[in-house]
């Protein structure tokens, strides 16, 4: 066997015995061989050099080979201790059990012996010194986990047995506030029963779990930790414990949460923008397509009514005829709305921002509504029922806008109404109120009517440019162009549920107005 990685020292005050045993001892390749004459010079060499074995023999002068072994066991125990003697008195063997000799040795000593015992010994020593190491090694690691980890373990039913520093740091709790409780003690209410129910399921079939938990502290708030659960298995392969170790990982999810929430709305305003590049490519071509017949029919249709106007008045055909002429106008003049509309996707109006009365401007765009209105329900506009050739000075607002696309948001606004209130059976349970509100610094016109709501799933998204409040279906890009103009006169357009229906407010600046 090869002693090179341990030392001994070797106590003998026989000149011969010495001499014989220290060559034999030096023969066997130990690390170091340390000698000394009495126990006296023993004790001082082997605190000097701190030896792996003593070797000593048991009478000798100054201090014996017992005082000196007492000495080293009460401070050193685990050193092994042979003792060397000739004398077998019952007392001396008691005293050698009490101070904890390892080993005996007689007077004659054979060498052959010695060697046994002492390979014996020093497997011993080599073993102890291999746990010593890997306990260090294990110490090591257990510091550098501790520094960048918070750990518990519990035992199999869940219970805490073990935290750390660094856990108490991140829960809030103290050990003695942690030790003998259950581990759902940090449990965040806002994490699912299946989630726990997954993750107990996998350990105890004896897998490791890794994943991120949302943890509460004992304050109340959040925080995020990366986390993996080790099953910790006996010499039976049963379940013994638990060990769990977490990194703070609070910080980079909020940023992950952040970008992630970013990058949806990116991508949703990039989708927006591809939706206007279509429908503005679309609304180019048909604008384009309807206008040329749309303006000759539109202007036969007024040369037509010129003449029949010229007819006889005796004629009983003639109101008929221009009563059919102006519907059909009526008609024309909508398609025409229609494609100005889809115009307004295509590209922004040029018309020039001035002074104008917004009242004026509603009732212009009741008047357009008025044929689809009339068969529909009776609009009240500053609390008086609305009708043909109201004065439109009666109530003066002055503000500064772009007046053909302040009344077309008005007509989207009002045509939006209508085609939800005609769904209501009874013509008199319809109700359509507008009303022009003066504000301080702005000028709220507020349209509230009584056709039960838009649904919740529409509320959020209904200024989408594809998202249509309408039963019947349809684009739906008409409440998106309106809040593209309004937002345009530097205003605000609300849509939102209010009593018995829907509630939609045009709120403008009162004075300012903004850059064209």
């Amino acid at each position: 066997m090869n002693f090179k990685d341990i030392s001994i020292l070797f106590v003998e005050d026989d000149p011969l015995i010495q001499k014989e045993i220290s060559a034999f001892l030096k023969e066997q390749i130990f690390s170091a061989v340390y000698i000394a004459s009495n126990g006296s010079e023993g004790l001082q060499q082997f605190y000097e050099y701190k030896p792996d074995i003593v070797l000593t023999d048991l009478n000798m002068p100054k201090m014996n080979g017992l005082e000196m072994s007492e000495i080293i066991k009460d401070h050193h125990p685990r050193v092994p201790i042979l003792l060397i003697t000739s004398d077998y008195k019952k007392e001396i063997t008691e005293r050698c059990v009490d101070i904890g000799i390892d080993g005996y040795l007689f007077k004659p000593i054979s060498l052959l012996r010695l060697k046994k015992v002492l390979e014996s010994y020093c497997m011993r020593v080599l073993l102890q010194k291999n746990f010593d190491e890997k306990h260090k090694l294990l110490h090591e690691y257990k510091n550098a986990i501790d520094v960048s980890s918070a750990v518990s373990k519990t035992n199999a039913n869940g219970m805490i047995t073990y935290v750390n520093d660094a856990f108490c740091e991140a829960s809030g709790y103290k050990k003695e506030e942690l030790l003998g409780k259950n581990h759902n003690i940090i449990r965040h209410p806002d994490v699912e029963d299946s989630f726990f129910q997954q993750m107990w399921q996998t350990i105890t079939n004896k897998q490791v779990w890794q994943g991120n938990v949302k943890n509460r502290k004992k304050n109340g708030a959040s925080f995020v930790a990366k986390t993996s659960i080790v099953p910790i298995l006996d010499n039976n392969n049963q379940i013994l414990e638990y060990i769990a170790i977490r990194q703070d990982i609070t910080d980079l999810y909020e940023q992950e949460t952040y970008l992630k929430k970013r990058i949806d709305e990116e991508v949703k305003k990039n989708l927006n923008e591809v939706k206007f590049s279509s429908i503005g490519k679309m609304a180019a071509g048909i604008t384009h397509e309807i206008n040329t017949p749309l303006t000759y029919i539109k202007g036969n249709l007024e040369l037509m009514l010129q003449d029949i106007n010229s007819l006889d008045p005796s004629l009983k055909v003639k109101e008929y005829l221009i009563e059919d002429a102006n519907t059909i106008l009526s008609g024309v003049d909508r398609i025409a709305s229609i494609v100005e509309s889809m115009r307004e996707v295509a590209s922004q109006r040029s018309d020039v921002f001035m002074q104008h009365n917004l009242y004026s401007s509603l009732i212009t765009a009741l008047t357009i509504s008025h044929n689809k209105a009339k068969l529909i329900t009776p609009i009240i506009v500053q609390n008086e029922p609305f009708t043909i050739g109201m004065d439109k000075k009666k109530y003066t607002f002055i503000a500064n806008y772009q007046i053909q696309r302040l009344e077309q948001v008005f007509i989207i606004i009002i045509n939006n109404a209508l085609d939800v209130l005609k769904l209501i059976e009874d013509f008199d349970q319809r109700k359509l109120e507008i009303s022009i509100v003066e504000n301080t610094n702005s000028f709220s016109i507020v349209f509230q009517d009584n056709g039960g709501g838009i649904a919740p799933e529409v509320l959020l998204d209904i200024f989408d440019p594809f998202q249509s409040t309408k039963e019947e279906g349809g684009m739906g890009i008409g409440l998106n162009v309106a809040q593209k103009i309004v937002h345009d006169h530097n205003g605000s357009l609300l849509g939102f549920n209010y009593k018995d229906g829907a509630h939609f407010e045009v709120v403008l600046p009162k004075e300012q107005a903004p850059d064209a």
